[in-house]
């Protein structure tokens, strides 16, 4: 589909596209004047823009020369548009430009999600051309639709990233020291493809999250044999109450309140995010216990994954909750059959986790006659503007926790029901599993300290953006440019003492 014919030339002599209804994208008298008009308009202080329109290319020429290092996405409706434009000699040229992006509008939402990063080019500006809207009024809705979308995923993203980014930086390099103590002592790599014979395979894998209908469904798993349980690091505390055994208990969560988590810890395996708290992991490796590490997504937990020979399993977190991490690992794992308790994503009958969590434990002993634990309890919930869907109480941050859940299974061609608050699972043969075991001869942190000193700022990005994203948040260095943080990120990481 297209929505220009021709092109014809201006009065002035410049050449400019012409839609099919006739009329032009640019003026038929000096559109030059016209682009450096608008482009006058634009106040400073933006590093990417997203223009709607391409046309002859004469704005975004004049922007781009106006602001050289900013990047800029300019959208036509359709690839066959984009192509007939290369015709013209400037867009030609602009196409040499690697700050500039030409989009389609069905690529508009991957494109936006893959080069608009907020810590780097701080607000996002979107310029729309006049004779463009104007010939596109029905598709700017689905435009708007798209926009909102994607800048809040990334939004969400960001500002995820600006509370935790340090924490992380911080977990990641002394969970990838333990990590390396824990393989040389075990002499063990963290496949775990050993864990998961095919006796194992046959059962039902359960997925235990902490949400309150866990109190009601707990029961299906008296038949402790016929299933391998995995529970999340909330609802491990409560079936160790329940004095049930999990298989594993899995963490992503890289906060200081993640370790009362822990605090009871049992003779079970222990799967630790590289992100993870670090004082958690180090609780439990110190205790004896089993413990594996993986990645979930962290460019710098990923960079020294790569450098370690990917020592390290990979698994998918979404928008980073730890059901979905957990069912990723029985996925890859190879079982077939899963089911997935007390994933509620809401406060369902007016709780907001199921009983023996460590808030029971931390709630009750501060409770006092004016200050109840189900006051605390309340605090909790009520922290956020709650969402009514029938009888269940729920946020934004737990829909999407939900969405993404669900998204998970929809991509990976899993087949789900949800009956009596629990997911059933059926996962088919052509599910990815995880690596076979490798024979990994050494996992060393100094190795990859040495390559990231030799690295320069550039190739470091990368690695650093959540990190960039937190000191963007802190007011100590809001006058910093984006170099400075980029240079301090890097200097912390490098001289880091671990």
């Amino acid at each position: 589909m297209k929505i220009y014919k021709s092109f014809e030339q201006a009065k002035n002599g410049t050449t400019i596209p012409v839609f099919i209804s006739g009329k032009t994208m640019e003026s038929r008298y000096n559109p030059e004047r016209d682009a450096e008009t608008l482009c006058n308009s634009i106040e400073d202080g933006f590093n990417f823009f997203l223009v709607l329109g391409i046309g002859s290319g004469l704005f975004i020429k004049k922007l781009s020369e106006r602001y050289p290092v900013s990047r800029i996405i300019a959208l036509e409706l359709y690839q066959d548009d984009i192509d007939f434009l290369e015709q013209s000699e400037i867009i030609k040229d602009l196409k040499n430009n690697p700050q500039i992006i030409f989009c389609a509008l069905n690529s508009l939402e991957n494109i936006l999600s893959q080069n608009y990063i907020p810590a780097k080019y701080g607000d996002l500006k979107i310029i729309e051309q006049r004779a463009w809207v104007n010939e596109n009024k029905e598709f700017i809705p689905q435009i708007n639709s798209i926009l909102k979308k994607t800048i809040g995923i990334i939004s969400a993203d960001f500002s995820v990233q600006s509370h935790f980014g340090k924490i992380w930086a911080s977990n990641i390099l002394n969970n990838s020291r333990l990590a390396e103590k824990v393989f040389n002592e075990s002499k063990n790599d963290f496949s775990l493809s050993k864990y998961f014979s095919q006796e194992t395979l046959q059962k039902t894998a359960v997925i235990i999250a902490a949400g309150p209908t866990l109190d009601k469904t707990i029961s299906i798993i008296n038949e402790r044999n016929n299933y391998f349980i995995i529970a999340t690091d909330t609802a491990g505390s409560s079936l160790i109450k329940h004095n049930i055994k999990p298989d594993i208990i899995i963490s992503i969560d890289g906060q200081n309140v993640s370790y009362n988590h822990f605090i009871e810890a049992s003779s079970t395996l222990y799967a630790f995010d590289l992100c993870a708290n670090f004082s958690a992991a180090k609780h439990i490796a110190d205790n004896g216990n089993q413990i594996f590490f993986f990645c979930s997504g962290h460019p710098l937990a990923n960079a020294i994954n790569a450098c370690c020979g990917n020592a390290f399993p990979t698994l998918f977190s979404g928008t980073g909750t730890v059901t979905i991490t957990a069912t990723d690992l029985a996925v890859k794992a190879g079982f077939k059959n899963i089911l997935v308790l007390g994933a509620d994503f809401s406060y369902s009958h007016g709780k907001s986790y199921t009983k023996g969590t460590y808030l029971d434990t931390l709630y009750n002993k501060n409770s006092i006659l004016i200050d109840s634990a189900e006051k605390l309890f309340s605090k909790l919930m009520f922290r956020t503007e709650l969402q009514k869907f029938g009888n269940t109480y729920t946020t934004p941050i737990l829909e999407a926790y939900k969405t993404s859940f669900e998204k998970y299974l929809q991509l990976e061609n899993i087949s789900f029901t949800k009956e009596n608050d629990i997911y059933k699972l059926t996962v088919s043969d052509s599910i990815s599993k995880l690596p076979s075991p490798k024979v990994y001869k050494n996992i060393s942190i100094a190795t990859f300290y040495n390559k990231l000193k030799a690295c320069t700022l550039e190739e470091a990005e990368i690695l650093l953006l959540p990190y960039i994203a937190w000191l963007k948040n802190n007011k100590i260095y809001k006058n910093y440019t984006y170099s400075e943080l980029l240079k301090l990120a890097f200097n912390t990481i490098v001289s880091y003492n671990i």
